[in-house]
């Protein structure tokens, strides 16, 4: 493993590029940084890609081009995907819940940009970069295979969107996972 500094492992950071690299906090641009192509039209192609990244972990190939490790990013998926079952620990403030519903439809139509930043007190409730790459890659498997099942019926309101159909659920899995998974490299 290589060194820490502020928390983040630094030899991750390095597969980015310089200058996807914020000196003043060590933490990747996302905006800038590299990223691979990733589209799902299903949770199966969601899925099979997370058997294409199990397989480039396994064979020492995956590298991460974002903030955060494949573990973190499995778990902050399956947070997500769990969330819309069960409910969310927290909910943005109303002012941004307001413009959420009105623009969910929006956002949910086409991939979802990067370089969104949450709050630092967000960030801690919605990320754990201490969750391994396997039990991270079990809580996503778990929270698939759940919203996969016929009659899956998430019917929690979103934090930001507010409420959502279960077809709304199902787009916003995907496109939440196009986004954090296209910053793993295989």
């Amino acid at each position: 493993m290589g060194a820490v500094a502020g928390g983040w492992l630094m030899t991750s950071v390095a597969n980015v590029g310089a200058a996807a690299v914020d000196g003043s906090t060590g933490r990747v641009s996302t905006k800038a940084a590299r990223r691979r192509l990733v589209a799902y039209s299903s949770l199966a192609d969601l899925w099979q890609d997370l058997d294409k990244i199990e397989k480039a972990h396994k064979a020492g190939t995956l590298r991460r081009m974002g903030n955060h490790e494949a573990g973190p990013n499995f778990a902050h998926l399956a947070m997500g995907m769990k969330g819309s079952f069960e409910g969310y620990p927290t909910r943005a403030p109303w002012m941004l819940r307001v413009v959420g519903g009105v623009m969910k439809k929006r956002i949910l139509s086409k991939p979802f940009e990067p370089g969104f930043n949450l709050s630092k007190d967000a960030e801690s409730k919605a990320w754990d970069d201490s969750v391994s790459f396997e039990g991270g890659l079990a809580m996503l498997r778990e929270q698939v295979t759940r919203a996969g099942k016929a009659g899956a019926a998430p019917g929690m309101p979103h934090p930001f969107f507010g409420a959502m159909t279960a077809a709304e659920w199902q787009v916003y899995y995907l496109r939440h996972a196009e986004l954090h998974l296209s910053f793993l490299q295989l």
